[in-house]
This record gives structure tokens, sequence and C-alpha cells, in this order.
């Protein structure tokens, strides 16, 4: 009785080694039960395909593979919609900074030729007085 025992053991344990290693066949691949939802790609999506969008229903609730894919799809469009806005917002920061940087470099040239034509009135005038102390 022992050593049918041990063989029988010696047999389960060969069929675990054999299924594991992938000899026990697959899996037959069913087709989902559930109608594909109807949203339009990710980069498309807007808020009135959510309102619209009716999840099916299973039996305990929800279908949960149509819900992974809503909230995957709704993510991915998040995630554009994020990266759109960076974008958007770098540029626009970048665009204001150069017209500071215009603004800041017009105000220096219109200080230097104020300064230079100041400058230019008074060496004028400094000219003069010279040439009336001589004179005198």
């Amino acid at each position: 009785m022992l050593v049918v025992l041990v063989i029988a053991g010696l047999a389960v344990i060969a069929c675990v080694v054999m299924v594991s290693l992938g000899h026990g066949g697959e899996m037959a691949e069913f087709p989902p039960d559930v109608p594909p939802l109807e949203l339009p790609v990710a980069g498309q999506m807007t808020p009135a395909d959510l309102i619209a969008l009716r999840l099916p229903i299973g039996l305990v609730g929800y279908s949960t593979q149509a819900v992974d894919e809503t909230l995957h799809r709704v993510s991915v469009a998040l995630g554009e919609r994020d990266t759109r806005i960076a974008v958007l917002e770098q540029r626009v920061a970048e665009l204001s900074y150069a017209r500071l940087q215009v603004r800041e470099e017009v105000r220096q040239t219109e200080t230097q030729q104020f300064t230079t034509e100041k400058t230019e009135d008074s060496d004028g005038l400094a000219g003069d007085r010279a040439d009336a102390e001589e004179a005198w």
C-alpha cells in the first residue's frame, strides 16, 4: 500500500513539473462577452464622450475590463492634455521673457541716446564758455 502511495505522489509531482514547464497545453482563449466600448481614441476624447458613456454591467457590477479600458483611455487623454498645456505655458513664458528683454534693450538704448545727447549739449556749452573766456 505504501508503494502505491509513493508512486501516486511521484506521478503527481511529475505532472506538476511538466505543466509548469509548459508541456501541458494552453488554455483556450475566449472572446470577451461584452461589446466593445464606443469611445474615440484618447487624443480625440471630449467630456461629452464620457457623459454619454454607458459601461456594460456584469453579474456583480460593472465589467472590469470595460472600466479598466475606459480609465486607461481617460488617463492617456488627460496626460496628453497636461503635456500640451505645459508646452503652451512654456512657450508663453518664453515669449513673455523675450518681450521683457526687448523692452529692457529699448529702454537702455533710449537712456544711452538721452545721455549721449545731454553730454553733447554739455560739451557744446562748455566749448562756448571757453571761447567766451578767451575772448575776454
